[in-house]
């Protein structure tokens, strides 16, 4: 009987470790091709973000210069196309030459410079502003129309600036880059057309319509990976459809390199084998001394020495629930020492059966699952120990810590959020502000060419100007989103920002009967951007003071506590007001989720992001009809 029971711990060994080798080579494979997959796709995200921000780039780029023109040909209309004037302007703005013409006589007026060709549209074109590129031998030149009223500009200037900006900061050197990657087979970015632009060792690639693949990702905007052939050797290909204000303009297809993978797949499998040889020929030679000596105790010895290399934690328990086995990765786990845990009850430790033990010792099928356990996010896979007549004689858990892997899995979640944000903030904005420049333009002329005698007609254009002003502002503030760190880095008075803050607030809070209790400490400095963080609190304060719209049944009262404590900064802002479930809490900081019938849903969210620019946390703690706490800790020390 006792050679049974050895032979039958034998087996189990072997199963142990043939299941830890099983899982070491899938694991070992699939981390791999997963980190090969990340860095690809973080090269299509590289890509794609340089490409679009450079068409962006250029396009502003471009619009500052046709704003430039046009405030030359309104200067010239100004001066009266004085022709000395005109010479020095042209000299000035490096500007090859300017053409003007009466629109209705169509006679040229004033000419300076030597206009390579007059547009043969420069009357009949519809539009008012137009531009063109055209080439002279290796050099790029633009040429610029405009029409006002009385007359029409033309006005040639050289691209090389622009040329130049596309060399330096457009995908060109990003390729150049990759090319010379030896992990990056080929990088395209083709359209229905063609191909728009590779890697140089690219010169005919599949088209769109010719590939499921490619059409599935074209037409259904998603992601998508597979294993091609290139050049006689595998790759593995990645696939991105790259969007621009919601448009598709082509596929990305990056080729990566398998060879490293290939090699750290052997290079494993040959580690795991010689593991396994060493393992199985010690357990022989335990086996031999066990048989030898029977011990029991010497069994244990053989099992916690196997399960002591195991850096994941491990629990074996036997037909009757008693714990037979912990290794010590387990014990830190649980934080249970091993000798209050062998030999005693499972289900008696742990009331709750966190591992399924109960429902394999019943059923015999394994478990993997994913919990949160010993305040950690334990992922443990719980399989039966079955004897030679395939009964079941136990249970094994085996435990990983995956608390930091989920933690990063969330802030790159995170991170690839606020960076969308970003984008489509900044997006907005540049939409908007085209339109308002258009409108500055043209109350500045209504300003410097019309009567201003009528007080009247100066009140109209000065409030037109000021709301243009007021609504810019609102767009820079709104694009405070999309920066990824603070651009001013000054000491400031953070006692002073916030009580102005307070007088923000007091005009509204005395009018809805909000007591303001304060308790700042004076001179607390903080290194940073001080219009933000006055933004940031002012945010938190204006949403503490929404908090009592409903709220008649008890005295309002909103506390402000500023202290500093051992290098820490600590702001505290609570208010008595309408709270928060556990849902709301969860969601406050969420970009456009609010509970307010007039709100945008970004004010926390934008607060939350200063703070942390500026090296701090900010943590809530509210309770339904009770109230809320904003409590903010800065170290001043990092950074």
């Amino acid at each position: 009987m006792k050679s049974r029971r050895y032979i039958l711990i034998a087996v189990i060994l072997l199963i142990i470790l043939g299941i830890f080798m099983t899982l070491g080579i899938v694991n070992s494979r699939r981390e791999m091709m997963h980190l090969i997959k990340e860095e690809g796709r973080s090269l299509l995200l590289v890509v794609a973000s340089t490409q679009e921000n450079s068409i962006f780039a250029e396009g502003k780029y471009e619009d500052e210069i046709i704003d430039k023109m046009i405030s030359v040909c309104h200067y010239l209309e100004a001066t009266g196309f004085n022709k000395a004037v005109t010479g020095k302007i042209r000299h000035s703005f490096h500007l090859n030459s300017i053409a003007v013409f009466d629109i209705h006589s169509k006679k040229m007026i004033l000419s300076s410079g030597n206009p390579l060709k007059i547009s043969s549209s420069i009357f009949t074109a519809k539009e008012k502003i137009a531009y063109e590129y055209f080439n002279i031998g290796q050099k790029k030149h633009m040429r610029f129309v405009y029409k006002t009223q009385q007359n029409v500009f033309q006005i040639e200037i050289s691209a090389e600036e622009i040329q130049r900006f596309r060399q330096e900061f457009g995908i060109n050197k990003i390729i150049t880059q990759l090319s010379m990657n030896p992990m990056i087979e080929y990088l395209v970015l083709q359209d229905k057309k063609g191909i728009i632009f590779a890697t140089p060792n690219i010169q005919t690639i599949t088209k769109i319509e010719d590939d499921s693949v490619l059409v599935d990702v074209y037409e259904r905007y998603i992601e998508s990976s597979r294993i091609a052939e290139f050049e006689d050797k595998s790759v593995l290909e990645l696939i991105r459809p790259f969007i621009v204000s919601g448009q598709i303009l082509g596929l990305f297809r990056i080729g990566i390199s398998l060879d490293s993978y290939y090699r750290h797949v052997k290079a494993t499998e040959r580690q795991l084998l010689v593991l396994f040889v060493i393992l199985f020929g010690a357990g022989l030679v335990l086996f031999y001394f066990f048989v030898k000596y029977q011990s029991y105790m010497d069994l244990r010895g053989l099992f916690d020495k196997t399960l002591s290399a195991v850096e994941d934690g491990v629990l074996t328990v036997d037909s009757k629930g008693l714990v037979i086995g912990v290794n010590e990765a387990f014990s830190r786990l649980s934080s249970f020492d091993e000798k209050i845990l062998l030999n005693h009850n499972y289900f008696q430790l742990f009331e709750n059966d966190p591992f399924d033990i109960q429902q394999i010792l019943k059923k015999g099928t394994k478990v993997i699952n994913e919990k949160n356990l010993f305040k950690r996010n334990i992922q443990y896979s719980t399989y039966p120990l079955l004897d030679a007549k395939k009964r079941i004689n136990g249970a094994i858990s085996v435990l990983r810590d995956v608390t930091e892997l989920r933690a990063f899995e969330k802030e790159r979640e995170e991170s690839e959020r606020l960076k969308f944000l970003g984008n489509l903030v900044a997006n907005f904005a540049h939409e908007i502000k085209n339109p308002l420049n258009s409108l500055s333009i043209a109350t500045q002329r209504l300003v410097k060419e019309f009567s201003q005698e009528d007080k009247g007609y100066i009140h109209l254009t000065t409030t037109i100007q000021k709301e243009i002003e007021a609504l810019n502002k609102i767009l820079n503030d709104f694009l405070s989103l999309a920066r990824s760190k603070i651009k001013e880095n000054k000491e400031f008075n953070l006692a002073l920002v916030v009580k102005d803050t307070i007088d923000l607030i007091k005009e509204q809070a005395n009018k809805d009967n909000i007591k303001l209790k304060c308790n700042i400490k004076k001179d607390i400095k903080l290194c940073g951007n001080m219009g933000d963080f006055k933004r940031a609190v002012l945010n938190i304060l204006i949403n503490a003071v929404d908090s009592f719209s409903d709220i008649k049944d008890r005295k309002r009262l909103i506390t402000i506590d500023l202290a500093e404590h051992n290098g820490s900064i600590q702001l505290k802002i609570a208010d008595n007001g309408k709270g928060m479930d556990s849902e709301e809490q969860e969601r406050i900081f969420t970009p456009y989720f609010t509970t307010k019938k007039k709100g945008t849903g970004l004010g926390l969210f934008i607060a939350q992001k200063i703070i942390k620019d500026h090296n701090g946390e900010i943590n809530i703690t509210s309770e339904p009809d009770r109230g809320t706490e904003f409590d903010i800790h800065i170290n001043r020390e990092k950074g």
